[in-house]
């Protein structure tokens, strides 16, 4: 008797889950970086589409996927110092999602880092919540060619870059000249070290 039970509530439950599933087949395609990604009905025809970026609209945070290897350092950097992250497991690829709140637009936003291959990406989404529609435009990707730690590993490493770069740029000692009102500088950032004069 408990095992005809038992398989019953399997079953619906399989049932359930194949309803429930997103069918994105039929759904248009995207080349952003070296990826092929599927696009949400209500994000085709995008605002502009190019090998970096597909943004559906001028707000890149209403839908945009993005290449971010060119620059993950400072974007990784940035996102980690301004949102909240969460560690997560999306379409078998590990992940961090990001949130924030936006008081000028009064919306919260997503963006969710992933690998796939040896590149790095994320999606931009409005909402906090990871939707089937965002789990299968991740899931349309290759698979991560990075292990659990591996992948942690590296974006870890790009955020100690970042602190490490943001602290050499902000360091700058100036020294004032009293005899003639004019004072010199010595600027160290990304350009090297820069002397001058101010008046």
């Amino acid at each position: 008797m408990y095992r005809k039970i038992i398989i019953s509530i399997l079953v619906l439950f399989f049932l359930i889950s194949a309803v429930s599933a997103v069918d994105s087949s039929n759904w248009t395609t995207a080349n952003v970086g070296y990826e092929e990604f599927r696009i949400p009905p209500e994000y085709e025809n995008p605002y502009s589409s190019n090998f970096h970026m597909y943004e559906y609209d001028e707000d890149i945070d209403v839908f945009t996927v993005r290449y971010v290897n060119p620059a993950i350092m400072s974007l990784y950097g940035y996102f980690l110092e301004h949102n909240t992250a969460k560690k997560v497991e999306v379409a078998g690829h590990d992940a961090i999602h990001f949130t924030s709140y936006d008081r000028y637009d009064e919306k919260n936003n997503s963006k969710l880092w992933f690998s796939a291959g040896e590149e790095f990406y994320y999606v931009a989404w409005r909402g906090t919540n990871i939707t089937e529609n965002i789990e299968e435009v991740v899931k349309s990707s290759s698979d991560s060619n990075y292990t659990h730690e591996e992948f942690y590993d590296i974006l870890n490493e790009e955020y100690h870059n970042y602190k490490i770069v943001n602290s050499i740029e902000s360091q700058r000692y100036d020294y004032p000249r009293s005899d003639s009102g004019h004072h010199t500088f010595v600027s160290l950032g990304s350009n090297g070290v820069n002397f001058g004069i101010m008046t």
